[in-house]
């Protein structure tokens, strides 16, 4: 009986390196927002985690962008690219009974992305140590589904991990003027 061991190969000429996404602001659409942990500070304030996932935008595809030699480069290559964020904050109110802090002016990130992505937030007249102010109210629990698909700008910087550059959201801003977003139908019968 004869034993041959399957085999595959490498093509060098056939090999794309990857091309760290330019430094820069871009249109894109939210592609995901997923709760990461849980985290108390040393202050005794608590914290959820999430993250965002954005989809980069076709409009990529007509840019004309400079690497980090200051080479121009296509943004073709770029069209559908993923970009993770920083993490957002969202820093959580106690109840009477709970023994810890409240950080509000931690949520500014997170507000600031909620507004961008068309999440409806409730203005409310709050009185904080006597005095009377307007404040953002924010859910405890951001449902994800009124994001995914929006329409953002994203401003983008690098990052360096293990040895790696890597391209990550640092600024969320409103895109006016975007195509609404394309709805996906899962239900089709075919």
């Amino acid at each position: 009986m004869s034993f041959e061991e399957k085999t595959t190969y490498y093509d060098p000429s056939e090999s794309d390196e990857f091309v760290v996404l330019p430094k820069g602001q871009y249109k894109s659409r939210v592609n995901s927002f997923d709760f990461k942990k849980t985290w108390t500070n040393n202050d005794n304030q608590i914290a959820d985690i999430y993250e965002a996932t954005y989809k980069l935008d076709n409009s990529v595809a007509d840019m004309t962008l400079r690497n980090e030699k200051g080479d121009e480069i296509s943004g073709s290559q770029f069209v559908n690219r993923e970009v993770k964020s920083k993490g957002f904050f969202l820093w959580k109110s106690p109840d009477k009974d709970e023994n810890f802090k409240a950080n509000p002016g931690g949520n500014k990130r997170i507000s600031i992305f909620l507004a961008a992505a068309g999440y409806e937030l409730e203005k409310k007249e709050l009185s904080v140590k006597g005095h009377k102010r307007e404040v953002t109210v924010i859910p405890e629990t951001i449902d994800e589904t009124r994001l995914m698909g929006q329409p953002v700008i994203i401003e983008v910087t690098h990052e360096e991990y293990k040895d790696k550059i890597y391209a990550k959201e640092v600024k969320v801003s409103k895109w006016d003027g975007a195509p609404a977003p394309v709805e996906e139908n899962d239900d089709l019968p075919f």
